[in-house]
């Protein structure tokens, strides 16, 4: 068996160019080149099934505590799923459309009744397109501490000085009353930690 020839570039430097460049350049740089990468031709109901069975492996899914949304092309409407299945029953076709009062548009069932907070969120951060709160073991613990959330490793940079803090909670989120104290919370952040119960990540995309 013959071994393919390996192929190198044409342009090839022994000299590098970007050594001696500052960190702020340097990441300004990757950022773009990062921004060429294609999403695939998902729709926006494939992305969040296949967030959901992501949600499920990494251990966010607790009976009803599980959820997820996502705008949808009307104005006032998001897809979420359909109260009783986890995010390891989530498919495409399952996911249902509500309004901002979570009345069914399209779908065979109701939502989570809880979801009534991420219409507050959406509400008050028009960059936001998706909203994700779940109460996975270890963060629903660190909740209990009932101190802000510190990022002190690398790992979680990303969430540097952008994960805000609710420490007094109502209850049960179905009412107004936690729509606005977590949207006042979550401010300008993308994600909250909250007290004695878990966490919400929002992000301009699935």
């Amino acid at each position: 068996m013959t071994a393919k020839p390996v192929c190198y570039p044409e342009k090839v430097t022994n000299t590098p160019n970007t050594l001696n460049l500052p960190k702020k350049e340097l990441v300004s740089r990757s950022l773009e080149r990062m921004n060429t990468l294609s999403e695939g031709n998902w729709t926006v109901r494939e992305k969040l099934a296949l967030t959901c069975r992501i949600l499920f492996d990494g251990g966010h899914d607790s009976g009803l505590a599980g959820q997820i949304t996502a705008r949808a092309e009307a104005p006032g409407t998001y897809f979420t799923q359909a109260l009783g299945l986890g995010f390891d029953e989530i498919t495409a076709s399952n996911l249902i459309l509500v309004d901002q009062d979570l009345n069914t548009v399209s779908g065979e069932s109701i939502p989570n009744p809880a979801n009534r907070f991420h219409t507050w969120i959406y509400r008050a951060r028009p960059d936001v397109n998706c909203i994700i709160h779940t109460h996975p073991l270890h963060v629903a613990a660190l909740s209990m501490l009932e101190v802000p959330f510190q990022v002190s490793h690398m790992d979680m940079c990303p969430l540097y000085e952008d994960c805000a803090f609710l420490k007094d909670w109502p209850g049960v989120p179905v009412g107004k009353e936690e729509g606005e104290i977590i949207s006042a919370a979550l401010g300008d952040k993308r994600t909250v930690l909250l007290s004695h119960h878990g966490m919400l990540v929002t992000g301009k995309t699935v």
